[in-house]
């Protein structure tokens, strides 16, 4: 694309200049963290079933909390939404396809075409996922699906955490990318799309049955956090953009030449 060639064709150059044994560090420290990550993750899973009952208890907490201020739409949003089998179908989908793949080609084009964000971004990244597996092993909660009365949806994998509702990292990763997007570009309409992709993503997630509203909050809140914490690791962020047009040509000084002095006589 038009948009993102020049930075990415400067980001090749330097690559290709990088020495073999920077590239293996680099390489090495993001399966690392990702690693890390996956860990933690799948740890706390692990011990998720053993905490079923103060994980509905904290369920019902927040649907009390909800309920006092108006926000329990869950029951009415989900039953509606899976009376259509193609929209249930879709809203499934969506739930699991997007919630990856779309962080993964925003983690390269930062790579290609804003590496001096990349970093800041992956911190932030990291730091508001570790920060919800946090949040979901010292208060597990139930999501709508498992409490009774409301429309149950299938779930990603034998490896998910069930009682991970609050909060949200599927809102939280969506929140990160619309942020990201911002770094990349200037263009209003990719940075549309990019919080188009969080709405969507925060309705996504209340219609099927993964996620109370309060969820969705938490969510934000984690997104936020994550950035706010690679911003105390790395720094204030330039201010910088990228180019849009070419910028114009600087016009040359003017010179200033002396009258001639009329001969003297």
């Amino acid at each position: 694309m038009a948009i993102f060639s020049t930075a990415a064709a400067s980001t090749v150059s330097t690559a290709v200049a990088t020495p073999l044994r920077v590239w293996i560090r680099i390489i090495a420290t993001e399966l690392a963290l990702i690693a890390l990550g996956a860990g933690t993750y799948l740890a706390v899973s692990a011990g998720a079933a053993d905490r079923a009952d103060v994980a509905a208890g904290n369920a019902r907490t927040l649907l009390a909390v909800e309920a006092a201020l108006g926000l329990d739409v869950e029951r009415s949003l989900a039953t509606w939404w899976a009376a259509d089998a193609t929209r249930a179908l879709v809203a499934n989908f969506y739930y699991v396809a997007a919630h990856f793949a779309v962080p993964i080609v925003v983690f390269g084009l930062l790579v290609l075409c804003r590496p001096a964000d990349y970093r800041r971004f992956r911190t932030a990244f990291v730091a508001a996922s570790l920060l919800g597996v946090a949040v979901s092993w010292t208060w597990p909660t139930a999501p709508p699906r498992l409490v009774e009365g409301f429309t149950d949806a299938p779930v990603i994998s034998g490896a998910e955490n069930p009682y991970a509702a609050f909060p949200s990292m599927h809102v939280g990763w969506a929140v990160w990318t619309a942020l990201a997007v911002a770094a990349l570009t200037a263009r209003w309409w990719l940075r549309t799309v990019a919080w188009l992709h969080a709405l969507l993503t925060s309705m996504d997630v209340l219609v099927t049955g993964h996620h109370w509203v309060l969820d969705v909050v938490g969510g934000v809140l984690a997104a936020l956090a994550g950035l706010a914490i690679a911003h105390v690791c790395h720094g204030p962020r330039s201010a910088t953009r990228p180019p849009t047009a070419e910028a114009p040509t600087a016009a040359p000084p003017r010179t200033t030449e002396s009258a001639p002095v009329p001969a003297s006589r």
